[in-house]
């Protein structure tokens, strides 16, 4: 009864099966003119025409960089005031508060975008985009070696559990942990071996937090692409164990039940899996970034690889998942005489 009352939680839940991408686009070439006097009036009108068109989670960062970042600095400034001398202490004011790269950039694209609404509808100078930039560096993602990915799957299979081979999942096919969060037995096909993507999970802010209303929602989509959205053969040593502990099609394979388990309630025992095996401290994403590498370093051609990753394109797996380990280093040095 009590796992009964935990899976109806309508207002901690959204599901979302609209693919947006053709809304969003009639909403960036959207040049209907809009009354506003103030960059924050602008800010708003931008916020308003993105509700509806973009997926709520990108919603929720627009609002959260919208407000804790941009308003806070320019506050009731005029448009008429906006020039580029603004634009850059406004970026400098961001550097300064030793802000993530991460977050820098997220609120400066919010920022353009805010922009580029103004410049659309007549308000704003084009010119003002070219105050924009910053440069930052991207430090480098942790990566998984080969000896801790071997030491982590030898203590994963004594455990023999279905969290456990649910890891081993993630580490031998690159899945995302909102897309692991997301899978259902009814999604793996045993009679080709393959599983299917075919949602992802992950908890966002309420944007329309109120008195009656939870702070977040567990966020339930499809995948964040077309790519997204893939078949995945299921690695060969899990056959058996995924069909020995499968369970009723429509139940979540990480809980065994019709509710859902959350990215972060993961990322806690994957720490504790870490422990375990006494490995460097790393988040979930280091065994997407560590498959990926090894992937390439066996040899397997780049576009498999980002076929099997979603990416959609093989740019983003070479520039953000593909990493040089110190044995191919070594193999490069030693190479020349």
């Amino acid at each position: 009864m009590k796992n009964e009352r935990k899976s109806v939680r309508p207002a901690k839940l959204i599901l979302e099966e609209t693919d947006f991408r053709t809304i969003q686009s009639n909403l960036y070439n959207d040049c209907n003119p809009v009354c506003c006097r103030t960059l924050k009036e602008l800010c708003f009108s931008w916020l308003q025409r993105c509700c509806e068109a973009v997926k709520k989670s990108t919603y929720c960062s627009y609002n959260y960089c919208v407000k804790s970042h941009i308003l806070p600095f320019f506050g009731e400034t005029l448009l008429e005031e906006m020039d580029g001398t603004i634009i850059a202490v406004f970026v400098d004011h961001l550097q300064q508060k030793r802000l993530a790269n991460t977050t820098i950039h997220s609120v400066l694209a919010a920022f353009k975008l805010v922009l580029k609404h103004g410049i659309r509808t007549k308000l704003l100078d084009r010119g003002l985009l070219d105050y924009c930039s910053v440069s930052c560096h991207r430090p480098e993602s942790k990566i998984l070696t080969l000896q801790e990915s071997n030491r982590m799957k030898e203590y994963l299979l004594e455990e023999d559990s279905i969290f456990a081979f649910a890891i081993l999942l993630c580490r031998s096919t690159g899945i995302r942990l909102g897309e692991l969060c997301g899978l259902k037995w009814e999604d793996i096909d045993f009679s080709t071996n393959t599983f299917r993507i075919r949602r992802t999970i992950s908890r966002i802010v309420n944007p329309h937090v109120s008195e009656n209303q939870p702070r977040t929602l567990i966020y339930i989509r499809p995948p964040k692409s077309g790519t997204s959205a893939r078949e995945i053969p299921i690695p060969q040593y899990l056959i058996k164990p995924l069909k020995r502990l499968r369970k009723d099609a429509e139940f979540y394979l990480l809980t065994g039940q019709l509710n859902c388990t959350e990215p972060r309630n993961v990322q806690k025992k994957f720490k504790t899996i870490l422990k375990h095996c006494a490995m460097e401290d790393c988040n979930f994403h280091a065994m997407r970034h560590g498959f990926a590498t090894a992937c390439l370093e066996n040899g397997v051609d780049c576009k498999t690889v980002s076929s099997i990753l979603g990416h959609a394109s093989t740019r983003t797996t070479m520039e953000f998942y593909v990493h040089t380990s110190m044995r191919r280093k070594a193999d490069c040095i030693n190479s020349i005489e």
